[in-house]
């Protein structure tokens, strides 16, 4: 499965397949350090025997459509990683997770992404809600919502400890009837 984002520059999200293995745990294991203070998963990714494994979990949460994992690739090349995740069918609601290689950075690519996602979530999936839980003081995670005029809708204090220290959590949410799009 495709979604094109950016035509002009090739930037789509697209499924992942086991071939696509080694890219993802080269660019996770390059931008380790970078990725490490926010992303609980990234001390557990040591090896492409890892990566192979969560890319097999996703294929099966995608035939069940349970989750809905994309690579982002800019010009072909892979830089990250999103997804609608734990969808609810009983409330059609999902959260949206991200991260992006550092050099791609401010570029407003996960910008546009989550607002492709975000369509995707409320035309293809008839999501109703969409949400998005960052650590409070991971400023770049947090002004993507923001950006797309998610409603702040909470703080959970101390909702997440991450390598023994704790975060506040924050959480973004938007409603398909308020979803304004913008493409």
């Amino acid at each position: 499965m495709i979604i094109k984002v950016r035509e002009n520059e090739n930037l789509e999200l697209r499924t992942l397949v086991p071939g696509n293995t080694d890219e993802v745990f080269e660019v996770v294991d390059k931008n380790r350090e970078y990725l490490r203070p926010w992303l609980p998963w990234v001390d557990d990714t040591k090896s492409p025997h890892n990566t192979r494994h969560s890319i097999e979990n996703w294929k099966k949460s995608l035939k069940n459509k349970s989750e809905f994992i994309f690579g982002i690739f800019l010009g072909g090349n892979y830089i990250g990683n999103m997804g609608l995740h734990e969808i609810n069918r009983s409330n059609n609601s999902s959260e949206i997770g991200y991260w992006l290689a550092q050099d791609y950075q401010g570029m407003g690519i996960m910008t546009d992404c989550v607002r492709a996602l975000t369509d995707f979530g409320f035309d293809e999936l008839d999501l109703n809600r969409v949400f998005i839980c960052c650590a409070s003081d991971n400023k770049k995670s947090r002004a993507v919502p923001e950006r797309l005029g998610f409603v702040h809708e909470a703080v959970l204090q101390d909702g997440i400890c991450l390598h023994g220290v704790y975060h506040d959590v924050l959480t973004f949410g938007v409603v398909k009837r308020k979803w304004v799009k913008t493409n």
